[in-house]
């Protein structure tokens, strides 16, 4: 007959393992469980002050763990280093844009890099004291390095709220989060970046074609400038400068260049074309040539393109 006495034992062994766990747990400090998402939600609500005091909350638990650790101090050397710098940065900017950068704002500025040093130094000291801590529970924290660099605050958050649970359940399996720091950070800064590139990309595309059809009027300039030398008069049309009809200069994006004829002076217009960007559709880019002091001279200018599309020169 089977023999059935050492089920009880075991079971005995088991609850009281599972009773000394939750003892353990429960002589834990109470990690700060309050979800990421909210420190970050009221950090963006309350301008950034709770993110300056959220850290101390959370250095002061790790202190609690571990008497010696130097993150808080750490945190109030750099909050007080980016006070103290951003105030020196400011009075001791230059009054304008072409003075040289002063002794006192480059003091400033060099608390600012002392800042962040600090700031990140705290937070590693923070992760480096909770993994050995909880290596001493069986309870192996995975902090990342780069994750904690970029998200220092809300990724160490993330972590004690899954202590906190882990404290209350004993549960371990559900990881801390770490891949939606990246998701929900990284994503939005994309599509910033994108924001702003695109535009910076459009107006890069506009005065490239600018200068493309400024570059195809140099030798037509010159062709301009030998026919009033022969005819000793300002050419009035395409025919009289020696130029082949307008349609014959098309390109992709421009429809052509055409001589008229101004008061002392003539003027060669480049027109875009349907082909081109939006911002120069059918403009008009003039090249003007008048006589001053017995000299030719080329001015630019466009009656419809948007000054900001344009070289220095033709503003």
């Amino acid at each position: 007959m089977e023999r059935t006495d050492t089920i009880p034992g075991l079971m005995d062994r088991d609850a009281g393992q599972w009773h000394r766990e939750a003892a353990d747990r429960a002589a834990l400090p109470t990690p700060p469980s309050l979800h990421w998402g909210w420190v970050f939600l009221l950090s963006i609500v309350t301008l950034g002050i709770f993110a300056i005091v959220w850290p101390f909350i959370q250095a002061n638990w790790v202190r609690k763990i571990d008497p010696g650790s130097r993150a808080t101090p750490m945190l109030g050397a750099a909050l007080t280093c980016y006070f103290v710098g951003y105030f020196l940065a400011a009075a001791g900017a230059p009054a304008d844009e072409a003075s040289p950068t002063t002794t006192m704002e480059r003091l400033g500025w060099l608390l600012e890099l002392v800042y962040v040093v600090l700031f990140l130094g705290a937070y590693f000291a923070m992760a480096g004291t909770i993994r050995r801590v909880m290596a001493g529970y069986r309870v192996p924290m995975r902090i990342g390095g780069i994750t904690l660099f970029f998200f220092n605050t809300w990724y160490l958050q993330g972590q004690l709220t899954w202590l906190a649970r882990w404290q209350q359940t004993g549960q371990t399996l559900a990881k801390p989060p770490k891949a939606v720091f990246w998701v929900v950070m990284v994503v939005p800064f994309a599509f910033i970046m994108a924001a702003v590139a695109l535009p910076a990309y459009q107006m890069y595309v506009v005065r490239s074609q600018v200068a493309s059809a400024l570059a195809q009027a140099e030798p037509l300039k010159q062709q301009v400038l030998d026919a009033i030398g022969r005819n000793r008069a300002w050419p009035q049309d395409n025919t009289e400068a020696g130029l082949k009809e307008a349609g014959a200069y098309a390109t992709s994006n421009l429809a052509g260049f055409e001589v008229q004829a101004i008061d002392e002076g003539t003027v060669l217009v480049a027109t875009f074309a349907g082909n081109a960007p939006m911002a120069l559709r059918g403009k008009q880019l003039a090249l003007i040539a008048e006589g001053r002091d017995g000299v030719i001279s080329w001015t630019c200018e466009s009656p419809d393109i948007d000054p900001r599309y344009l070289p220095a020169g033709c503003r």
